[in-house]
């Protein structure tokens, strides 16, 4: 079985092919707010081309709501079957937090995929265009966590609502102390992050109050992993492999 995953978040739509169970290939396409679904399936054909893959179904994960519907639309173009995860659909782990049904997919998903892998209790920090922080209980229940901005959101702010600083890529400075605008806003971003995380990271911990496995996911993940002592496990692709795997275990789910 060969199957197309499409992680559909605010920055990046991140797509992994698998065959039999494997990612084989990975891509990530530009969220475009204006880009139509026969612009996205041209770009996929291109891509299949290219790796000489062809899925048999898709399945899709979004906190995109408008781009959710032009990637169902891009299913029907490829004619390819698709399944949509959505929060309360299909009913793959219990959300023991106030309002459920807000809870976004890739949360979900996330903590579904670190428990196929760890025993729980577990933290997953997904490092996106926001940074997560979910929490799943003993039982493997969803507990809830914590949303704040994401790296790259962070230094796009100050690019765009500043006059004179400028746009930089996110990595590890030489020195904490910069010497020069671009690695002084490095060394804020990158350590700034680090240490905000690593003390949220012991706050959830000392207000669990049981021993957590920590794993960080999403697209800036490896970027810590050098530094990141207090993360357990570092796994890039975590998001799609939950996809994947979510896929595989849909009639269950639905039963």
């Amino acid at each position: 079985m060969s199957l197309l995953a499409a992680d559909i978040g605010n920055t990046n739509v991140t797509l992994g092919a698998f065959r039999e169970g494997a990612l084989k290939h990975q891509w990530r396409i530009a969220s475009r707010p204006f880009r139509t679904a026969d612009e996205y399936a041209a770009i996929l054909y291109r891509l299949f081309e290219q790796a000489h893959f062809q899925p048999e179904r898709m399945i899709l994960g979004s906190v995109v709501p408008p781009l959710e519907v032009e990637w169902d639309r891009v299913a029907t173009i490829l004619e390819i079957p698709a399944r949509i995860v959505r929060p309360l659909h299909p009913d793959i782990l219990p959300l023991h937090v106030d309002t459920p049904e807000e809870v976004g997919v890739d949360r979900i998903v996330d903590s579904w995929a670190a428990l196929q892998k760890h025993q729980p209790p577990l933290l997953i920090l997904d490092f996106g265009t926001a940074t997560t922080f979910d929490v799943v209980g003993e039982a493997g229940d969803y507990r809830g966590g914590i949303i704040l901005p994401g790296i790259e959101l962070g230094a796009e702010a100050l690019f765009t609502r500043t006059a004179l600083l400028p746009q930089v890529t996110v990595r590890k400075p030489k020195s904490v102390i910069g010497t020069n605008t671009v690695d002084c806003i490095r060394s804020g971003l990158y350590y700034g992050w680090l240490e905000m995380t690593r003390g949220l990271v012991a706050r959830i911990r000392t207000e669990f109050s049981a021993p957590l496995t920590v794993i960080a996911t999403g697209g800036v993940s490896e970027v810590f992993a050098g530094d990141s002592d207090f993360v357990d496990s570092v796994e890039p692709t975590l998001t799609l492999e939950g996809l994947a795997g979510i896929d595989r275990e849909w009639e269950r789910f639905s039963q």
